[in-house]
């Protein structure tokens, strides 16, 4: 203990540089983006900043597109929650427990993670189209033409269809982090559970998600705090459409700030973004810490 002591001003040494780089491109923009929020603003260098207080807050809970994109935000949590992490951990016990020719199903599953979102959202914005999409022509050339929708312009399909896209890139990287998880359980912990009777879905529920529970509550913080600050996938697909029904608070804020350049605006949406996402995650860990005890 004492060397390391001795040894603190090289210990600050290194990590200064990475604390200023996390400072500059985190701290000082929450900030300032919280410091803008009391403002009117239209974001043009040399107009003057108008100090209005807390009307910029008071504008976004009476704005009915704002209500319309925390509700989305919302559900696009909880089904990711319900899609992502069990689908995960899923193909994670199956590939960990049954399947031997693991290596190549797990790279299979994790290639969405690895393509950039702007290619996911183009490929599926083209398989979706409406009159000569693939998905469409599929259906058609089964007979199932009942089952055709305007994917992307259906209020009713619109943003399910970009939630369960989202889930579809993010399994793989789940699945290899709770795959990790499960092959570092000692094997003699499970081998004395097979020999006490405990195999299949027992074993899975009764000792695998016990000792990998650490990993299964990070991956939901990560699911939910990913989730409320999700933009690119949904401008690229609807753009918020239709009619701003698949709108999220990260959309709006980038229409707000720079569609319609209202700074002040786009500055209190981005400062109640970062509030949710320390509540979310906040209120997550406290549930699941009473789950683990």
């Amino acid at each position: 203990m004492e060397k390391y002591r001795k040894n603190y001003k090289a210990i600050l040494l290194f990590l200064l540089p990475a604390f200023l780089i996390y400072t500059t491109l985190a701290i000082i923009p929450i900030v300032q983006s919280f410091y803008f929020s009391f403002f009117e603003w239209p974001g043009i260098a040399g107009v003057p900043l108008k100090y209005v207080g807390l009307k910029n807050y008071e504008f976004l809970f009476g704005y009915k597109d704002f209500i319309i994109s925390i509700k989305n935000v919302i559900w696009f949590v909880i089904l990711s929650l319900c899609t992502q992490i069990p689908v995960g951990l899923i193909v994670a016990l199956t590939l960990a427990t049954y399947c031997k020719g693991f290596k190549i199903f797990k790279v299979i599953f994790f290639i969405p993670i690895v393509l950039s979102m702007t290619s996911v959202g183009l490929m599926w914005y083209f398989i979706l189209l409406p009159n000569n999409g693939v998905l469409t022509n599929l259906l058609l050339n089964l007979g199932l033409e009942n089952l055709t929708r305007n994917w992307l312009i259906d209020k009713s399909t619109a943003l399910n269809s970009v939630i369960l896209i989202t889930a579809w890139v993010s399994i793989g990287y789940y699945m290899i982090i709770f795959f990790a998880a499960i092959t570092s359980i000692s094997e003699d912990v499970l081998e004395s559970a097979k020999l006490d009777g405990s195999v299949g879905v027992h074993r899975a529920f009764h000792i695998v998600l016990p000792m990998i529970w650490p990993v299964m509550s990070a991956s939901i913080v990560l699911v939910i705090t990913g989730i409320l600050k999700i933009f690119d996938i949904i401008f690229i697909m609807t753009k918020g459409g239709p009619n701003g029904l698949t709108n999220v608070p990260a959309t709006l804020l980038y229409n707000e700030a720079f569609g319609y350049n209202n700074y002040g605006i786009g500055s209190a949406i981005s400062t109640v973004i970062f509030v949710m996402s320390i509540i979310f995650t906040l209120v997550s860990l406290r549930l699941m810490q009473r789950k683990s005890d």
